[in-house]
């Protein structure tokens, strides 16, 4: 039987586990204390849960919340981030935290969905380009193409009218004499 502790961290990973679009699995035994405040700092700031685990409970708590894919992730002395909406975020949040700060956190790997990414898929994931820069660049793509579709059409159009509009035009000096003719 469970003591009511233990009841409530199930309670509380099964609740993170539930809304989480993906989970990373890293092993915080190089932190100290004060690398440990400051990384869960930045993950707060960002969206995500990071919650120290231990095994047996991370277990029956895949199990109540019917995950058993995220039970890969653990493995010694475990840590999960769970991260919400994009799923490129957390990714690019822990990587550049790693990298910035010197810090000794291993990243093991991570779920989105039922998907088992390593350490180096994450990693890729983390240097792709965002949503908003993607949109941004097919936007600027789109841009260019319209605007030489409505250069093309417009050019045969604003040739027409310049060749109206110059005096040294054959046709104006048509129309003037026929307009002279009629009057």
């Amino acid at each position: 039987m469970p003591t009511n502790r233990k009841a409530l961290d199930v309670d509380s990973l099964m609740e993170a586990m539930r809304g989480c679009t993906i989970a990373i699995s890293t092993d915080y035994s190089g932190l100290n204390v004060s690398e440990m405040s400051e990384f869960r700092t930045t993950l707060r700031e960002n969206g995500i849960k990071y919650k120290v685990v231990k095994n047996t409970l991370f277990k029956i708590a895949a199990d109540q919340a019917e995950m058993p894919a995220i039970k890969d992730l653990i493995d010694g002395t475990t840590a999960i981030a769970f991260g919400y909406g994009d799923e490129q975020i957390p990714a690019k949040v822990i990587t550049k935290y790693v990298r910035d700060s010197g810090v000794e956190l291993k990243i093991r790997n991570a779920l989105i969905g039922d998907t088992t990414l390593s350490s180096e898929q994450l990693k890729e994931l983390a240097a792709l380009p965002g949503k908003e820069e993607l949109a941004a660049k097919l936007v600027g793509q789109l841009y260019g193409q319209l605007a030489g579709l409505v250069h093309v059409m417009n050019n045969p159009l604003l040739r027409l009218a310049k060749s109206l509009n110059s005096p040294s035009s054959g046709l104006v000096n048509v129309l003037n004499s026929r307009v002279r003719q009629i009057s």
